[in-house]
């Protein structure tokens, strides 16, 4: 099984607040993705600030921290949902980054 890692950078990001959309918060940073040829998951996310969110472990000495957890989750969930327009920019990027890797074997 070959592993890929792959930084997919975003700007304008909105993640859903009850359900919707229009919420005025935009986030602007990178993630890292990881996976295989069958697709990735988001390791990490860089927001422009210099803040990093983990899945979980956010706060000090990797305690929970409910808010960073729960906003990672969440930018995670449209990061690879190929039905964002985020999601679809990151699967075509996962694809180039798989095929190159394939033309290269």
């Amino acid at each position: 099984m070959n592993a890929f890692s792959l930084q997919f950078d975003f700007d304008e990001l909105t993640i859903p607040v009850l359900g919707r959309n229009d919420s005025g918060l935009l986030l602007y940073g990178s993630a890292e993705l990881s996976g295989d040829h069958e697709g990735f998951s988001v390791e990490a996310i860089h927001l422009a600030g210099g803040t990093t969110l983990r899945q979980a472990g956010n706060a000090e000495f990797g305690r929970p921290a409910p808010f960073a957890d729960e906003l990672f989750r969440r930018v995670a969930a449209v990061i690879e949902d190929d039905k964002t327009v985020p999601g679809r920019h990151a699967a075509m990027e996962w694809a180039e980054l798989v095929e190159r890797h394939g033309e290269a074997a």
